[in-house]
């Protein structure tokens, strides 16, 4: 397998792919590069990611791609790779990408139905102060990191809140070999179904979502909300007074309007309930869409068919174990200076990131129901463990200036460790800090974010 290519089953060797490119997103925060315009995962350089690196470009899945595609552009490749999908069968590649086939054909059906209404229109920005995204389509002027993209769709399904140029992109690299669903594909569709009618009238998503979580139907949670999601904007789970694609386009402005601000997700999945339609479910639309398929009525508590490949094999349910037998092996740090719990005058090196270590002063211990560290953060950031030779004694404030934080276990962390004891205040024009927050020394490495620029 070779190349940014969906194919029609869930392929062991792509899977492998797709859990290196993990571990190296895991390794790589989300970063602003201005060379390029956007924010995107830069693969990390330490030599124990290399060969995951060297893997994926040898397939064709250069984990440094990032392109950028106008709105004209992406909507026109939308149109050209919608129009070899009659809706019947973009309809049956949905049912197959429940289970049999990989997640990515599940955006057939939307990009089809999408490309269909979708109007003619010029890139209109959503406000003044928001001027990458268009109203009308929902399109969003970035860059995109093709790697991200690419296994995204493979495991997680459809592109978020109908964006056009993320359509685009999973319909272009779908294998010319189309799945056909399974029998516990169109037996899950007509269980999901099943589940949402029986629950009680006015049950809204997050009900629907645990019942068939529950049903143990799709692979795991987050399959279970996406394949809500897609139902929703398809018209399935859909008020009449906000239908989805299948009978009229609606701006993603108008997808963006939701009942109260606690609500997630978009319309029509925000102002649906079980009240509408056939209890929740819109048959009609069920019917002119999937009808063909024979989809059918599922009684829970009945034998149901085995799925097919096992949860394992798919390239989401096996994903976690290919992770742990791809992890790269880094060497081990090496142990901390001295023995005995934290104490004033200890500095600390911590891991923040593969490839980045930062250091603390601890100023004071105090006892609060357990020992409680001053930790302050020192200037400088080191590609490897430092030694008591690097440590630069001055502080590394915040923007707002000196801040410490009392910490509890930090002699437990796994990538913390003490490096000189005893050592002499770092020095600050600045006053002492004073006050701070309380909590677990794990956090320190969240809150390096707000000390070091990434």
């Amino acid at each position: 397998m070779s190349g940014f290519l969906i194919p029609e089953t869930h392929d062991c060797a792509l899977g492998d792919h797709v859990a290196r490119w993990r571990l190296l997103e895991k390794a790589s925060p989300l970063t602003w590069d201005a060379q390029i315009g956007g924010s995107w995962h830069r693969p990390p350089v330490l030599p124990q990611y290399a060969p995951l690196i060297e893997a994926l470009t040898a397939a064709g899945i250069d984990p440094h791609v990032v392109e950028w595609p106008t709105h004209g552009d992406s909507i026109q490749q939308l149109r050209v790779a919608a129009a070899d999908w009659a809706v019947p069968d973009a309809a049956a590649a949905f049912v197959a990408g429940l289970w049999s086939a990989p997640a990515a054909w599940r955006a057939v059906l939307l990009g089809v139905l999408i490309e269909r209404q979708l109007p003619e229109h010029p890139f209109t920005p959503w406000s003044n102060s928001v001027t990458d995204l268009c109203q009308v389509c929902g399109y969003r002027d970035r860059p995109q990191q093709l790697v991200a993209a690419w296994s995204s769709y493979l495991t997680e399904g459809t592109p978020l809140d109908g964006e056009p140029s993320g359509y685009a992109q999973a319909l272009a690299w779908l294998a010319a070999e189309r799945p056909e669903p399974t029998e516990y594909d169109r037996w899950a569709l007509g269980a999901i179904i099943s589940v949402i009618r029986s629950l009680p009238a006015g049950s809204r998503y997050t009900a629907a979502a645990k019942a068939i979580t529950a049903a143990k139907i799709l692979p795991d949670k987050r399959a279970v909300n996406a394949v809500l999601e897609d139902l929703a904007l398809i018209g399935v789970l859909a008020p009449t007074d906000r239908p989805g694609m299948w009978e009229k386009f609606t701006t993603y402005r108008e997808r963006d309007q939701r009942p109260n601000i606690k609500v997630e997700v978009q319309a029509p999945l925000a102002w649906w309930d079980t009240t509408a339609g056939d209890a929740g479910i819109r048959t009609e639309v069920v019917d002119a869409i999937f009808g063909p398929l024979n989809i059918p009525p599922v009684h829970l508590d009945a034998p149901r068919p085995a799925p097919h490949p096992a949860l394992k094999d798919l390239l989401s349910g096996g994903l976690s174990a290919r992770m742990r037998r791809l992890v790269p092996k880094a060497d081990k740090p090496a142990a901390s200076t001295g023995s005995g719990p934290a104490a004033a005058g200890d500095v600390w090196a911590i891991r923040i990131q593969p490839g980045k270590w930062v250091t603390v002063y601890l100023h004071e211990v105090q006892e609060s129901g357990r020992p409680y560290a001053y930790a302050e953060f020192l200037a400088g950031t080191f590609p490897e463990m430092p030694t008591a030779k690097d440590i630069v004694t001055a502080v590394q404030p915040r923007r707002t200036g000196r801040s410490a934080t009392w910490v509890h276990s930090i002699e437990k962390r796994p990538w913390m460790r003490r490096i000189a004891q005893a050592h002499p205040a770092p020095t600050s024009q600045a006053a002492y800090p004073e006050g701070g927050s309380w909590g677990a020394a794990k956090e320190l490495r969240h809150l390096a974010d707000w000390h070091y620029a990434r």
